[in-house]
């Protein structure tokens, strides 16, 4: 009970419950042009997950499948 309370609270959160893996749009690059190069090498793109509970965002490495501790 009173961890829960605290979860409400935002003061602590074990983060039991993790969303899958997104990539951050920011990194995307966008071609806007009809006749753009598609064959462009793109940037390495970040990964995240997302605590389910809080909400607390979390990098994640997509070659090792693993959260990113820091």
């Amino acid at each position: 009970m009173v961890n829960k309370l605290l979860q409400l609270l935002s003061i602590r959160c074990a983060h039991p419950k993790l969303s899958q893996p997104f990539v951050d749009s920011a990194t995307v690059p966008r071609r806007n042009a009809v006749n753009a190069d598609w064959h462009l090498p793109t940037p390495p793109t970040a990964h995240y997950v997302v605590c389910l509970d809080c909400g607390h965002k979390f990098d994640y490495d997509w070659s090792s499948m693993r959260v990113i501790q820091k």
